[in-house]
């Protein structure tokens, strides 16, 4: 899923740290702020990673990251709102030791923008035939967030194409339908983006980021006096001058101002992600004919399933899983080695890299032949 979730439970010590900082260095924390994204940009580049596109045979184009062929093919499966790049943190030491494939799921970065191919099973399909097509071998494959429901599923219908799994941090169970409401990304993002789309020009927002600013449940965290003055105010008067530019703020942590970048959206042409296919998380159609648990038994490769600590509010889940979703979805899969309770937000590949990075490489020792 978004980023969104994994800043939820780091805001009021994400800013209080900012503010205890201050005193002792206003410009270098301002700097470190503003410039989390050029630092990672720049990540990126020395990566060794080469920007590709492919176009299935039915047309769709997938575009992709190529690293050099150092090693064993490694697929990797974005979340939500980003694009392959979103591995720059991990990919210059992952292109030393393997051959990294990192796609850009349908709706996201450069690849196809048709709903028809956003939900699971159509994605999966278009995944194995990359694998079979472009990578041309067997892969350990990691997902994060929703692609690593894509990663699973990968895994249980095309075993043969698929070595091992990383699961990072998935939604599973979560995200069924009975369940999804109670959930941090279902009340932040998917919501507000069908209740966005369906409202159109009446929506009270010349943009998704400005619709996002007036009904985000973080306003919750931070309570509607504090999130005006410290986060709507501001961005809303930056895009009243540049409507096309989604703002940083300075004062905010990586964290929270990541979490304003992911509105970018390709209905506003500041971004190349598509809202519809969040909406398809609000209705659940991204899940049609998507059985978890049965999916789940018939992963037979070895897997690893990465989770954070579990966090709720008034009955709120803040993260993917909770640890029971977590221990479920481990019983599940006849090999698979839980990792839990990891000190991260959502996105463990950011910002607990040696543990990622670890967990990869353990996870390809237990492939068996």
């Amino acid at each position: 899923m978004s980023g969104n979730r994994s800043t939820a439970t780091r805001v009021g010590a994400g800013i209080a740290a900012g503010i205890a900082t201050l005193g002792a260095g206003t410009a270098a924390y301002a700097a470190r702020n503003l410039t989390y994204d050029t630092r990672e940009a720049a990540r990126l580049a020395s990566s060794g990673m080469r920007a590709r596109a492919v176009t299935t045979p039915d047309g769709a184009v997938i575009t992709y990251g190529e690293g050099p062929a150092r090693g064993a093919p490694l697929l990797l499966v974005h979340g939500q709102q980003v694009s392959w790049a979103d591995y720059a943190s991990v990919l210059r030491t992952l292109t030393r030791d393997w051959h990294v494939f990192a796609v850009d799921a349908f709706g996201h970065g450069g690849s196809e923008k048709d709903p028809s191919r956003y939900p699971a099973l159509p994605q999966t399909e278009a995944l194995a035939w990359f694998v079979e097509n472009v990578v041309g071998a067997p892969v350990v494959v990691a997902g994060h967030s929703s692609g690593g429901l894509l990663a699973v599923r990968l895994a249980a219908d095309f075993a043969d194409r698929v070595r091992a799994v990383l699961i990072e941090d998935a939604p599973f169970f979560g995200t069924e339908p009975e369940r999804a409401r109670s959930t941090y990304a279902w009340l932040d993002t998917f919501r507000n983006i069908h209740r966005y789309l369906e409202a159109g020009a009446s929506a009270g927002a010349d943009s998704w980021t400005r619709y996002w600013l007036q009904h985000s449940y973080l306003r919750t965290m931070f309570g509607d006096r504090a999130w005006q003055s410290l986060v709507r105010g501001p961005v809303e008067r930056r895009l009243d001058r540049d409507p096309r530019v989604v703002p940083k703020l300075w004062w905010l942590p990586p964290t929270l101002n990541r979490a304003i970048a992911l509105t970018a959206c390709l209905q506003d042409g500041t971004g190349d992600y598509d809202l519809r296919y969040g909406e398809m998380f609000y209705d659940g159609s991204w899940l049609a004919g998507f059985d978890q648990a049965e999916t789940l038994r018939r992963v037979r490769v070895p897997a690893t399933l990465l989770h954070t600590t579990t966090h709720d509010q008034d009955g709120v889940l803040l993260g993917a899983m909770t640890s029971d979703d977590a221990n479920r979805a481990h019983t599940l899969m006849p090999d698979c080695l839980l990792v839990d309770n990891i000190p991260s937000g959502h996105d463990i590949h950011r910002q607990q890299p040696s543990l990622y990075l670890d967990a990869l490489n353990a996870l390809r020792d237990r492939i068996r032949g």
